[in-house]
């Protein structure tokens, strides 16, 4: 069964290949990247957990220097799935005894990794590790900035639910911690480039100064901006960065941007619910609709997350090699 799956992901592949070598930002794909993304992830959800030889030999180290449960799960799950090696660095023992970023970056590029994943709080350090070393440099997330896996799941349930390659005619309503959001970082330039029109809606105090520069229109009332919505898109209040002093208090926010059913409704009649995780029951969605609502996408992005990951990690160890890497540098 397996090598039939290998020869379906192969025959969808050929004659076509990646253009990026790390994968830091959405900016780096190209709109074919994206098509070759998402014309793969299917074939890898629709065989779930099935175990392939597809990157046979090759290893990535996990580099978190921030807590995480579903991109550590998920990316650690996808690439044993893809039959890689793994293995953890958290930050305890580089951050107590002052190694920097690059230190240990160099040191685990040392061993030869094909792929190295990086989560932590500052902004942009993805990309400039990923300057330095051979291996492949996937942003698990850094800082403010960008979460480009995350936006490329939450893409695929969209257009899962709706069809087609693109988003053109559709409206998602982002709400929330805009401000402190990473997500939407990744989200809003993936969204542009599949032509979807984009609404942000939260305080004023959680919206990045001119972030209508991204192309996208903000209301500040909530129920206006979920008017006619195909995707409403919850971000939760970002406590760890300082995001509760925002607001009054969570209460008080809930009552202004909580999505409940009577929120939801007004949206189109078959819109989507939507959040990366992890939801903030009875804040920033009401716990009913979180699970067992069927418009409720929450798990489904989950799910897809696992299809994405293991598509954007057989790519990079594929289209890898150290020297082509050097050049493409230059």
């Amino acid at each position: 069964m397996s090598k039939e799956i290998e020869e379906e992901l192969i025959a969808r592949r050929a004659k076509r290949d990646a253009s990026f070598f790390d994968l830091y930002s959405i900016d780096q794909l190209s709109n074919d990247d994206i098509n070759l993304i998402y014309d793969i992830a299917p074939v890898f959800k629709k065989h779930k957990t099935a175990k392939l030889s597809l990157n046979k030999g090759c290893s990535m180290v996990h580099t978190f220097f921030e807590s995480s449960t579903r991109t550590l799960a998920s990316f650690d799950l996808s690439a044993k799935n893809l039959s890689m090696d793994t293995t953890n660095v958290s930050s305890g023992n580089t951050d107590k005894k002052g190694e920097s970023f690059l230190d240990t970056a160099e040191t685990i590029d040392a061993y030869n990794p094909k792929v190295v994943s990086i989560r932590t709080a500052q902004s942009g350090v993805a990309e400039f590790l990923s300057r330095h070393i051979k291996a492949s440099v996937i942003n698990a997330g850094d800082g403010w900035h960008e979460h480009p896996t995350q936006a490329l799941l939450d893409g695929m349930t969209m257009l899962s639910h709706f069809g087609g390659n693109s988003l053109k005619g559709k409206t998602v309503t982002i709400i929330g911690d805009i401000l402190h959001s990473r997500v939407f970082g990744s989200l809003v330039r993936l969204l542009k480039k599949l032509e979807a029109t984009v609404r942000v809606s939260g305080p004023q105090t959680m919206l990045p100064a001119y972030v209508e520069n991204f192309g996208v229109s903000v209301h500040y009332n909530v129920e206006e901006a979920l008017e006619g919505a195909d995707v409403i898109y919850t971000l939760r209040v970002q406590g760890e960065r300082g995001a509760n002093t925002f607001v009054p208090t969570l209460r008080e926010y809930s009552k202004m941007y909580g999505i409940s059913r009577k929120r939801l409704d007004i949206a189109n009649k078959n819109a989507i619910l939507m959040h990366p995780g992890p939801v903030q029951r009875d804040i920033d969605v009401h716990s009913a609709l979180v699970s067992v609502d069927p418009q409720s996408h929450i798990l489904k992005q989950v799910e897809n997350g696992m299809a994405v990951r293991k598509s954007v990690l057989w790519l990079l160890c594929q289209r890898y090699d150290g020297l082509e890497k050097e050049f493409a540098r230059l």
